[in-house]
């Protein structure tokens, strides 16, 4: 381990990789110099069958990869699930707090032990429109970590999931940027992802049915002139409404 981090190496080796393998080698540096041995980054799909523009990253013992692909541990991960119940990184130790395990999920833990991944330091990654990802560090012993490698690591594996995602997606293309909707009009969105007709728009919001009507062509008009269905789909992978809003409001 190095006596200084020099994160603005770090930093700019990110923004300029120009493949996959620079990335890797960037993130087993920074791992080592950070006190950790492994990391795993990519969204979290199966890594059998992964869908098109999605990444997975690692220099995890090929074993335990192998394991990982023909057990299908991606559906249970504990890991994967507790880190997405937090807003900012998840050392492994939570999980138990975070997650009620099953005995499979018990076992998974277990298991990554033989392989050096006795302790860690998950960083979670939600993209609207994608699916969620991560950037793990782990390590046999967390007396090995230097003075604040936490944050670091977590700020290490947002550079380096921005790099891969960079690499991995068209230059071009995909939906146009989504549409300005004053307040009135985001509320009505809502309602719509609610399932909400019109009429029940209006007596939610205490407003004449005909202006219900009119704030939801508008947003449809914005959007295109989309449907319903549609509509909230791509509301949803914009991030113009979250989900938490349709279920909570």
């Amino acid at each position: 381990m190095v006596a200084t981090f020099d994160f603005g190496v770090y930093e700019e080796g990110f923004r300029s990789a120009r493949g996959p393998e620079t990335v890797a080698v960037l993130l087993t540096a920074a791992a080592h110099d950070l006190g950790f041995e492994q990391f795993m980054i990519g969204h979290h799909v199966d890594p059998a069958a992964p869908p098109r523009h999605t990444f997975q990253l690692s220099n995890y013992h090929p074993d335990w990869v192998e394991q990982a692909i023909l057990k299908r541990h991606f559906e249970v991960d504990p890991v994967y699930i507790a880190a997405m119940r937090t807003a900012t990184g998840l050392q492994w130790s939570e999980v138990p707090r975070l997650l009620r395990l099953s005995p499979r999920q018990s076992r998974i833990l277990e298991r990554a032990q033989a392989y050096g991944l006795c302790t860690g330091y998950t960083v979670p990654f939600n993209v609207p429109g994608e699916p969620r990802g991560s950037c793990s560090f782990g390590t046999r012993s967390p007396e090995r970590l230097r003075r604040n490698a936490l944050p670091i690591a977590a700020s290490i594996g947002g550079y380096a999931f921005e790099a891969m995602r960079r690499l991995v997606q068209p230059a071009e293309g995909g939906p146009a940027p989504p549409p300005a909707l004053s307040q009135r009009e985001h509320i009505a969105l809502v309602r719509v992802a609610q399932g909400k007709t019109d009429i029940e728009i209006s007596m939610m919001e205490k407003i004449a049915p005909s202006t219900a009507h009119e704030r939801v062509e508008n947003v449809r008009r914005a959007y295109g002139g989309a449907q319903r269905p549609y509509l909230v789909a791509r509301a949803l992978y914009d991030g113009q409404i979250s989900f938490r809003e349709i279920f909570e409001s």
